[in-house]
């Protein structure tokens, strides 16, 4: 079950990072750097000790070598240990060994500690791609494939620097502390990138001094960027003003509001569009809490979109426009964080804005939803699917009929920005 033989990594051992890969060559952006396999994939359920504990089970020799060889960073005191020892001595006990090759107590233990520091999507576990380090600036990208996973450059690099990726999903796009909690308590580290070290800018808001609140809240031309707006983090840059403690103790208290919110199993969508509401008018569009809330509706409204048009329908014009307006505002936001960001964190979503443009007919509809379908495609070109591609192309040439969304994801807008009525909806 090794992973596909490939010259451009190497495995090195470093003091700082334990086992990590390196490339051996320079590679353009987009470039495969390997593929790897998975091992048998655990269910997905409530008792995700027993899930591993199963998933364990059901490897071969070779495949539980390769797991054990995989680190473990849970501390020895942190409180996930003593659950995960009763969850597999509950396994055992309503599994008993069957033959020499059933796993101990011990062996169900330290695998369930191992895939649990080194799982990724539905709780895949990779040979290889495991041992591939975080970083907040990652130079590669992590693509699921049906028989395990494929590994690309997001950016050019070159032979000696290390291979690294983001475990953080849309968190990548969070603020320093929000990150670095998410690692902590779900990676077990704290990350020590160039990017956790410095000022962040993704909890920008407009300068108070050069953007008077009005009733506490901004005026809409800077809310919705309809006029050039000085972001600031702690001093602006523009006129030196220093962020009052007020607004830094408000600044904290919607960011708390908006990662519980974003990360509750419950997935309130209106407690998330009241939230999003809120931070527009107080933080802003450069902010994160502003972005990751407005990601979540939109998702919630491209799906929607999405049913409508499978049934041979268009999207609702009004909704369509409402969703463009967010999606351009998230698209900048994520682009001024990590180049080509626009692209990792929306390109479904642009995706289904095209589709949904086309779907409407009309010739401006349909010029709009190529602009749309260039901005997935700039994502698309390297690291998405053939049917995707295959869509998007089709849709960049204006080529866009009811049964072809069948293929893929879209949407519609129009040209114009919504009223400042749809804005508030």
């Amino acid at each position: 079950m090794a992973s596909t033989e490939s010259p451009n990594y190497v495995q090195k051992t470093t003091p700082k990072s334990g086992e990590s890969l390196f490339y051996t060559c320079s590679l353009p952006k987009a470039a495969l750097i390997f593929e790897d396999s998975s091992f048998p994939a655990p269910q997905v359920t409530d008792d995700w000790v027993a899930d591993y504990c199963e998933a364990y089970a059901e490897c071969n020799e070779e495949e539980r070598e390769l797991w054990n060889d995989l680190c473990c960073s849970i501390p020895p005191s942190h409180s996930l240990n003593p659950m995960i020892e009763t969850g597999c001595k509950e396994y055992i006990d309503s599994h008993p060994p069957t033959s020499e090759l059933s796993p101990t107590l011990q062996e169900l233990i330290n695998a369930v500690k191992i895939a649990r520091c080194n799982s990724f999507t539905s709780r895949n576990i990779h040979p290889v791609t495991s041992r591939v380090n975080h970083s907040c600036t990652p130079n590669a990208l992590y693509l699921p494939t049906p028989t395990g996973c494929s590994l690309r450059t997001l950016k050019p690099v070159q032979a000696g620097e290390e291979i690294t990726i983001s475990y953080l999903g849309i968190y990548l796009f969070a603020s320093n502390g929000l990150r670095n909690s998410i690692l902590l308590s779900e990676k077990f580290f704290t990350c020590q990138c160039p990017r956790c070290s410095s000022i962040p800018n993704e909890n920008s808001v407009p300068c108070e001094k050069c953007h008077p609140r009005i009733s506490g809240g901004l005026p809409e031309d800077v809310e919705f960027e309809d006029a050039p707006v000085n972001y600031t983090v702690a001093i602006c840059p523009k006129c030196n003003d220093v962020l009052s403690p007020a607004a830094t103790s408000l600044r904290q208290k919607l960011e708390e509001k908006s990662t519980a919110a974003l990360r509750s199993e419950e997935n309130d969508m209106d407690v998330i569009r009241e939230i999003h509401e809120v931070c527009s008018q107080v933080l802003g569009a450069k902010h994160y809490s502003t972005a990751l809330t407005g990601l979540t509706i939109v998702d919630s409204m491209c799906l929607e979109f999405n049913r409508v048009m499978i049934l041979g329908q268009a999207p609702e014009e009004l909704e369509l426009a409402e969703c463009v307006d967010t999606l351009t505002r998230i698209f900048q936001f994520a682009e001024g964080v990590i180049e080509g960001g626009g692209g990792m964190m929306c390109y479904s979503q642009c995706l289904t804005v095209a589709r949904g443009l086309g779907c409407l007919g009309d010739e401006k509809s349909v010029a709009f939803g190529k602009v749309w379908a260039e901005k997935a495609w700039k994502f698309l070109e390297g690291f998405g699917e053939e049917g995707e591609k295959k869509v998007c192309l089709k849709l960049m040439e204006g080529k866009v009929e009811h049964m072809e969304l069948l293929e893929g994801k879209g949407d519609r807008e129009t040209s114009e920005k919504p009223s400042k009525k749809m804005r508030k909806k």
